[in-house]
């Protein structure tokens, strides 16, 4: 009993000793296969110009159910992510009318999640990542 109540206290005084975990942000791990993310926590984005289509899904899969559909210029606030599954930066957000879910960011291709403040901006995910700047990692070329 003894051994247990120490093991216990031990792993509660190294938490504590590291700030613990605040948020969800700050746990935050890129996503290695994703074209760097443009959101954060808090943000106000948009669903992209030309996205005729975006399933908003319970969880941040491609396989799990579809909760919803976007559309574009829908403006979404981002409340918890990213989660990275399947080569995807997933957000959780809200929609206006309050329903909540996952949605992916992008793909390599296209970033399909604008930051509000950049709704109509067409944005080259490659060279947002890729590219010479702050955040931005090396990527071979195809």
């Amino acid at each position: 009993m003894f051994t247990k109540t120490f093991l216990v206290l031990l792993i509660v005084t190294v938490l504590a000793s590291a700030g613990g975990v605040t948020s969800a942000e700050s746990t935050a791990v890129p996503c290695p296969l994703a074209p760097r993310s443009r959101l954060h926590i808090d943000a106000e984005a948009v669903v992209a110009p030309g996205i005729d289509l975006l399933n908003l899904r319970a969880l941040p899969a491609r396989s799990t159910g579809v909760h919803g559909r976007l559309f574009a210029g829908t403006r979404l606030t981002v409340i918890a992510g990213p989660s990275c599954n399947g080569s995807y930066n997933w957000w959780r957000i809200e929609a206006p009318d309050g329903t909540r879910g996952w949605v992916a960011e992008g793909t390599w291709a296209e970033y399909w999640l604008n930051p509000a403040d950049q709704a109509e901006r067409v944005v080259n995910p490659v060279e947002w990542s890729c590219g010479v700047g702050l955040g931005s990692r090396r990527c071979l070329a195809p």
